[in-house]
């Protein structure tokens, strides 16, 4: 096709006569190419293009800012005769056509005659302020900013992968975010990008969260980052997806604080969940992968609510997940949320068969280890989360139901607490009538007044120089958390960082919270889980208990006294062993299968370490811990098992 200046169409339905005075001319100085060689333009942009900033608070983050034609100090009288070839970025009208990035080339002519000029719209504005990388200087990108027929600037750091054959998915990114594109062009559009050399470089986060620099460590966020101004520069969050955001804001900090933190005070749960919410950022510097609660009621209680609430403190009631998921997807939304919060919605819509391994791999914060295309290994996800669920049921009930036995590390990495207050799961109404007008009270209020809490939480956190590992075990010892059970210290643990993210953000005056509110729900929370809970048991106690409950389940018909006479005893089908009494009580001889089925799944040698720990191995021929009996003129090895009388400690 031959290109002519006529070809620019007005795609904008603008009409372009009378716009082509000397001030609707202005060229971006980040996109006008000098470079007659190798067609690239140049996109150092000195005078008015800035990095990313922190995000403001109070106020809606701006992801880009308009010039108008009337702030440029010196416009230039008119255009000159631009470079060919060559690209620039027009943000008026010009005698080109309607205002974007255009392309200047030459033809080369026949015989004699001198080279015919033609020019090409390619789309609208759009400048390259900067080359991205990651700390290991792969995940190569561009920091795009650009501009919409009906909208401000915008800013995407752009993955240089998306250039990979035609550039589809780039240009799809472009498109959704408003930017428009000549579809006779794109070849155009994919060559300017793939020459743009940009002299400024900042580092591209690939995830949300933490990231440590030469000089301090900064909170990125897909919108800003938050940090030290002169570190926040240096730093872009680059994303396959321009328009992903989670992190959606409404209103103000003061405006959720009055409307949505008020509320809360007085209500232990409403404070829990927001604090478990606040805790994602502590994490790293507490030196944990993960802390989560599991909020456990009657259906229409408040559950939502609470978990609604939560979701303020990064975004809308969107925020909010389901646990319907299978638990690759689960892993790649909390590699996406990472430092922040998983709130899940309902664990009854989740596999039972499943759930057991994702709570692992959430709590330990690594995904699975997966393939490449070409077999190489690829880079697992990696996760530091804060995680609150919802439910009718108990994790444990949910794997019990599925045919799944519950596991001690499972219970403390996602804490069952109960959500039965005294107005379902609220404490106080405030000037409402009752639960349920609280509850759409809350859910009103969080739709218009969100985002804001968390982003204001980091700002005070990244200045924060006291020890709060050390805080959060200073609390651990204390009276009122203190446990000399391990799995129960694991938990105590947890909720004390969780109660001291509230209790920071209160002291930072984010919240309206009265001092002491968020530890007093932490405690609260711990009280209630070991009320409901039971005392969670380790692994050596299941074992101990799956023995001693096999043993009273079928010591009546699958076991036979070794001493008795064989034609006064009953019948024994499927026989699990035998019995003998001696002066300390009933011995228990378990055939090698009776043993691993009593042991409900638990390895054997893992079983008897912890029988053999416990002083139930009654008898044993030398350094093993079976012994040889003499059964109707054959020899057998049994194991010899006496359970001990004080078996209710280790009941659930």
């Amino acid at each position: 096709m031959s290109w002519q200046p006529d070809d620019n169409l007005d795609l904008f339905g603008l009409d372009d006569s009378n716009q082509h005075g000397p001030a609707q001319n202005y060229v971006s100085t980040g996109a006008m190419g000098a470079n007659r060689y190798n067609h690239a333009a140049s996109s150092v942009d000195t005078k008015r293009t800035t990095l990313p900033s922190p995000c403001p608070q109070d106020k809606a983050t701006t992801l880009g800012r308009e010039v108008e034609p009337d702030t440029i100090d010196a416009l230039p009288p008119e255009i000159s005769e631009p470079f060919r070839p060559a690209f620039a970025t027009y943000l008026t009208h010009t005698r080109y056509g309607v205002h974007g990035l255009y392309f200047h080339g030459q033809r080369q002519p026949r015989g004699d005659s001198d080279p015919e000029p033609y020019d090409v719209w390619i789309c609208g504005p759009l400048e390259c302020n900067a080359a991205t990388h990651d700390e290991r200087n792969d995940n190569h990108g561009l920091l795009l900013r650009f501009k919409s027929p009906y909208g401000g600037w915008r800013e995407w750091a752009m993955p240089l992968h998306l250039l990979k054959g035609s550039g589809e998915e780039m240009r799809g990114e472009l498109l959704n975010m408003g930017l428009r594109i000549n579809p006779d062009a794109y070849k155009l559009l994919n060559k300017y990008l793939a020459q743009c050399l940009p002299d400024e470089r900042v580092i591209a986060a690939t995830r949300v969260g933490w990231h440590q620099l030469e000089g301090g460590r900064v909170f990125v966020m897909p919108r800003c980052t938050l940090g030290s101004v002169e570190l926040s520069r240096r730093v872009t969050f680059q994303s396959e997806y321009g328009t992903h955001d989670d992190y959606a804001h409404a209103g103000t900090l003061a405006s959720w604080r009055e409307h949505v933190g008020n509320l809360c005070s007085d209500n232990p749960l409403l404070i829990l969940a927001v604090s478990t919410a606040l805790a994602g950022p502590l994490l790293d510097i507490t030196h944990r992968k993960s802390a989560g609660i599991h909020l456990v009621g009657d259906s229409s209680n408040g559950k939502t609510t609470a978990l609604e609430v939560a979701a303020s403190v990064w975004g809308g009631p969107e925020f909010i997940r389901t646990w319907r998921a299978t638990g690759n997807g689960l892993e790649g939304v909390a590699a996406a949320l990472s430092d922040t919060c998983l709130i899940l919605d309902e664990i009854g819509e989740a596999d039972g068969r499943e759930i057991g391994a994702t709570i692992y791999a959430l709590g330990n914060g690594t995904g699975k280890a997966r393939a490449s295309r070409n077999g190489t290994a690829r880079r697992p996800h990696r996760w530091r989360i804060a995680i609150l669920s919802s439910g009718e049921r108990t994790l444990a009930a949910h794997m019990s139901e599925a045919g799944q036995r519950p596991k001690a590390g499972q219970a403390v990495r996602l804490l069952d607490i109960p959500a039965k207050r005294k107005y379902g799961a609220f404490d106080s109404l405030h000037h409402l009538s009752d639960g349920r007008a609280f509850a759409d009270h809350l859910k009103s209020e969080v739709t218009r007044h969100h985002g804001q809490l968390g982003p204001a939480f980091i700002e005070r956190l990244v200045k924060e120089h006291r020890d709060l590992a050390a805080i959060v075990s200073q609390f651990t010892d204390s009276p009122k958390f203190a446990t000399d059970h391990p799995l129960q210290g694991r938990a105590a643990k947890a909720l004390v960082l969780i109660g001291l993210a509230g209790e920071l953000a209160t002291e930072y005056g984010l919240t309206g919270w009265r001092e002491g509110e968020a530890l007093k729900a932490a405690e609260i929370a711990l009280k209630g889980w070991r009320t409901f809970q039971g005392g969670v048991q380790t692994e050596h106690e299941q074992i101990l208990v799956s023995v001693r409950a096999f043993i009273e389940r079928h010591g009546d018909s699958r076991f036979s006294d070794l001493d008795g006479d064989p034609r006064h005893t009953h019948t024994v089908h499927n026989r699990a062993g035998y019995w003998r009494d001696q002066p300390e009580g009933r011995v228990y001889l378990l055939t090698n299968d009776a043993m691993k089925e009593a042991l409900r799944g638990f390895d054997t040698r893992r079983g008897l370490d912890a029988l053999d720990s416990a002083g139930w191995i009654a008898e044993r021929e030398s350094d093993k811990r079976s012994v040889r009996v003499q059964i109707n003129g054959k020899r057998s090895r049994l194991y010899a098992v006496r359970p001990d009388d004080e078996g209710d400690e280790y009941e659930s």
